[in-house]
């Protein structure tokens, strides 16, 4: 009877099934398990291979003045003698819909 695979992490670059794989990357394999290697449990491999969460943007309200300069130029406003209630005016301003 063939052995089965399991799932597992390591600590250190491994190379599994003619595959590499980059430390804390999960891999299976029916492979005798490796020295740096950890099994991983199913109910944690959904976690461990979940992307990134992409943080959301920040509300313009908590940038700093010279994030919103940058903002003001990049939309063709000027952003000279604006403090920062009329740089997010104008940045939202720019934002809004022509008719």
């Amino acid at each position: 009877m063939a052995k089965q695979p399991k799932t597992y992490t390591s600590t250190q670059t491994t190379q599994a099934d003619g595959q590499i794989y980059r430390p804390g990357e999960p891999f299976t394999t029916a492979a005798p398990k490796g020295e740096h290697w950890e099994e991983v449990k199913t109910s944690d491999l959904a976690a461990l291979r979940a992307p990134e969460p992409i943080p959301a943007d920040v509300p313009i309200e908590k940038l700093e003045t010279g994030a919103l300069q940058a903002i003001a130029v990049e939309k063709n406003i000027n952003p000279e003698g604006l403090d920062k209630k009329k740089l997010i005016a104008a940045i939202k301003a720019a934002d809004e819909p022509r008719l």
